[in-house]
């Protein structure tokens, strides 16, 4: 703290002794040093993560754009590691900075940083202005599971100054009460990223610590991959554009910096290049990253760097004011010399030049006010205008466009000044001007702050294009109010989501036509039973034909001679024999149940052919209206060998049920998945079942209101209740493999929630069997 604080008031003596001198002494002496340094190379000082040549490789090719961008100015980057960053700034040795955010919270309170921009990360097609840290280590590693379990290990990070790869980690151990320098058994700074990633793959660590992104980096470039790491408290991905692992919270990326010396003019013409690089650009693809944007807030940096209590706030001690004048006595009374003269220089320019330095201090400042204004609206201004969403202001009185950004512009197809003359009516053929107004009227009366909307934009060429549109009323403090429209054109998410639609279609009657060949041993068996029995009554009846034949033979020759009166006693006892041997009783009392039997076991054939056919043919994809019990019917004969051997069906169907609105290959797919889960469960609570002992599955069908219950009962053996939640989500399952995919409940409750909005429920008890609800509206809304 002591060094601090002789820097604090070395600091301001020789800032007071330099505007002495340079009250006394002629200014173009400055003047000409400032004209020299303009010709000098441009540095930039870049923090070098992965070592100092990938440092250049990555952004070399920013410095040759900005080479390019700023005419008479030459860029070069000077590759920099933690300890050199700081004294190169100090020395004044480059003139802007790109480094991580806690090493620009130090610089900026040490030497007088000011950031400019903030990187766009390639985590998503917009960019990503934040990143955090990874606490990770190998997959194989049981014994840590979370944070918590770091206590007594071995642990790596980047570097003592490092923020992601370390400061960010730091804070988030503290936080779950694990103290690095207490609780680690070792603490070791690999110096690169790689480093640390390659010490714990080589367990020469336990764990480590490293900035999002890394891993996927070497996992892409081949050196590792990511099924090896196990991320430590892994963060859910609440903000979909973030896509990379992460343990900590997220912070501000990287700032592009200027550094005190840097002039000015200089920094903002490399602001307005910046803000203009594209992703498509050689300097955004070397960089790794989307392009810049308007620096945000680093607070939370700052908050971080408390918390962990690191430079610049790692002073800890309190000093009092007398120990300050004891300490500093000589430079206080030289400060107080210092002061007498610069007072008295000061006040005898001031009687000389009163009048005109107050006339030209207020005409300098009203002069640098308007160009911090116009600075200011020109940086919003433009910053409109490179977002992709489309920016529409207009006066709610009269409906008029006011302000437009170039993305609207280049949505509708018309001139900003076309434009100013138009209202949203022109370009929204959904609304009439009476309509339109009817729509924002909440708005204005402060009923409603915001409105989200679905519509179309009628562009000049006469197309239209789907929009979401956002209208929010805005009034200044001091103005004139004024309604925003912020527009997304949504022609990709509606192609996308109508492509989903197909594909969900696609993949239902899939698993349909998988389920019945999963049950095609069953169904085969089911048509082979009859097929047998009548295959052997068709024998027996070729047989018993031919029997009868011969008989019918011989009373044919009995006809012939009782007309000629030749009736002779040997025809007559061959006529018996005849009888005796067909056996004429026999074949009159079992020709008919054979006949009875064949005919039945072709209805029975026939009727698996035709639920099958049901059951396979895909559907119309609009709800039709449907008898619950004839598809319940049809399912269990598509399943009957799933559930004969093991249980008996209960059908408890109330009395003139109404049709139901329903997809209806999709709600038997449902009644399918569920009987073989009911199927499943009771062979299991069965066992080997040696008593021969049956289970049951007991389905009804009620309506209840203006909806449809119904309930499919199983003896089986239930669910456990820790599992009970999970039993819907994909791919979920607690069967053995290949018995089960985990998709069925999933497909169910999607069918029965969300395409027909009804509700899917289950009651279980391990031991005692199962319970799944479904309730059905009645009407097609």
């Amino acid at each position: 703290m002591k060094r601090q604080y002789n820097l604090t008031f070395y600091s301001l003596f020789v800032i007071i002794l330099i505007f002495c001198l340079f009250l006394i002494f002629p200014v173009s002496v400055f003047a000409e040093q400032k004209d020299q340094s303009q010709l000098a190379e441009v540095k930039i000082g870049v923090l070098a993560l992965r070592g100092k040549e990938k440092s250049r490789r990555q952004w070399d090719a920013t410095a040759a754009y900005l080479t390019k961008k700023i005419p008479g100015k030459t860029f070069s980057i000077i590759p920099l590691d933690f300890d050199e960053m700081s004294q190169y700034v100090g020395a004044e040795k480059v003139d802007f900075t790109i480094t991580n955010s806690s090493m620009y919270v130090n610089l900026e309170y040490h030497y007088g940083e000011a950031r400019m921009v903030t990187m766009k990360t390639k985590s998503s097609e917009m960019g990503m202005t934040q990143f955090g840290g990874v606490i990770f280590c190998l997959s194989d590693r049981k014994d840590i599971q979370s944070v918590k379990d770091l206590s007594g290990k071995r642990f790596i990070a980047v570097d003592e100054k490092s923020f992601g790869g370390w400061h960010m980690a730091w804070r988030y151990l503290l936080d779950h009460k694990v103290d690095p320098k207490k609780d680690f058994q070792e603490l070791l700074f690999g110096g690169t990223h790689d480093a640390v990633v390659m010490a714990v793959l080589k367990k020469t660590v336990d764990a480590g610590t490293v900035r999002t992104g890394i891993l996927e980096k070497m996992a892409q470039e081949g050196k590792i991959k990511l099924d090896q790491f196990r991320v430590l408290d892994a963060q859910a991905l609440a903000n979909p554009d973030f896509r990379y692992l992460h343990t900590t919270t997220l912070y501000p990326e990287w700032p592009f910096a200027k550094v005190a010396h840097t002039d000015d003019e200089l920094a903002r013409d490399v602001v307005v290049a910046l803000l203009q690089m594209q992703p498509g650009d050689e300097a955004a693809k070397n960089a790794g990253m989307v392009g810049w944007t308007i620096p945000l807030d680093y607070n939370t940096v700052h908050d971080c760097l408390k918390a962990i209590k690191f430079a610049p706030y790692d002073m800890v001690e309190e000093i009092t004011l007398q120990q300050l004048v004891d300490q500093y006595k000589p430079w206080l009374i030289g400060l107080v010399i210092l002061l007498v003269i610069g007072v008295t220089v000061i006040i005898y320019i001031g009687r000389l030049n009163g009048r005109l330095r107050l006339t030209m201090t207020v005409l300098d400042h009203e002069l640098a006010q308007r160009k911090r204004i116009q600075s200011s609206l020109n940086e919003f201004k433009m910053t409109l205008d490179q977002i992709l969403d489309c920016v529409f202001m207009f006066q709610p009185e009269t409906l008029r466009f006011i302000y437009v950004n170039q993305g609207a512009i280049h949505q509708v197809g018309y001139s900003s000044e076309e434009l100013f003359k138009m209202t949203p009516v022109d370009i929204t053929p959904s609304f009439t001007e009476e309509s339109f107004r009817a729509l924002i009227a909440p708005l204005l009366d402060g009923k409603k702050e915001s409105l989200t909307l679905s519509t179309e934009h009628l562009t000049k060429t006469g197309k239209c294009i789907p929009v979401e549109v956002f209208l929010q009323y805005v009034k200044p403090a001091e103005g004139v109010g004024r309604c925003v429209a912020i527009v997304r054109d949504i022609t990709k998410r509606l192609k996308e989501a109508q492509e989903k639609e197909v594909l969900q279609s696609q993949l239902l009657h899939a698993q349909k036509l998988e389920s019945v060949g999963q049950l095609a041993a069953g169904i085969a068996h089911e048509i082979n039973t009859p097929t047998q029995f009548i295959s052997s009554n068709i024998s027996f009846m070729d047989e018993s034909f031919q029997d009868i034949s011969m008989l019918l033979e011989g009373y044919h020759r009995l006809l012939i001679a009782t007309k000629n009166d030749k009736v002779t006693p040997h025809l007559l006892e061959e006529i018996e024999t005849l009888l005796k041997d067909a056996d004429w009783e026999f074949l009159s009392e079992e020709l008919p149940q054979a006949i009875e039997q064949s005919k039945d076991g072709a209805q029975r054939i026939a009727s698996i052919v035709k639920a099958m056919k049901e059951f396979s043919h895909p559907g119309s994809k609009e709800k039709t209206m449907l008898s619950l019990p004839d598809l319940i019917n049809t399912t269990l004969t598509v399943c009957r060998n799933e559930w004969k051997y093991v249980a008996t069906v209960e059908m408890d169907f109330a009395d003139n049920l109404p049709q139901v609105p329903c997809l209806s290959d999709e709600m038997g797919q449902v009644f399918l998945n569920l009987l073989v889960n009911s199927s499943h469960a009771i062979a299991r609570q069965l066992g080997d079942n040696p008593d021969k002992a049956m289970g049951q599955i007991t389905i009804s069908l009620r309506q209840i209101a203006d909806k449809m219950e119904i309930r499919v009962r199983d003896t089986g053996c239930g669910i456990p209740p820790e599992i009970q939640a999970k039993v819907f989500d994909p791919f979920f399952t607690t069967k053995e493999v290949g018995k089960g995919t985990g998709q069925g409940l999933a497909i169910a409750r999607d069918v029965i929630v969300n395409k027909h909005g009804g509700t899917l429920e289950v009651e279980s008890e391990p031991g005692q069997g199962s319970t799944f609800t479904i309730t059905l509206p009645l009407s097609k809304e």
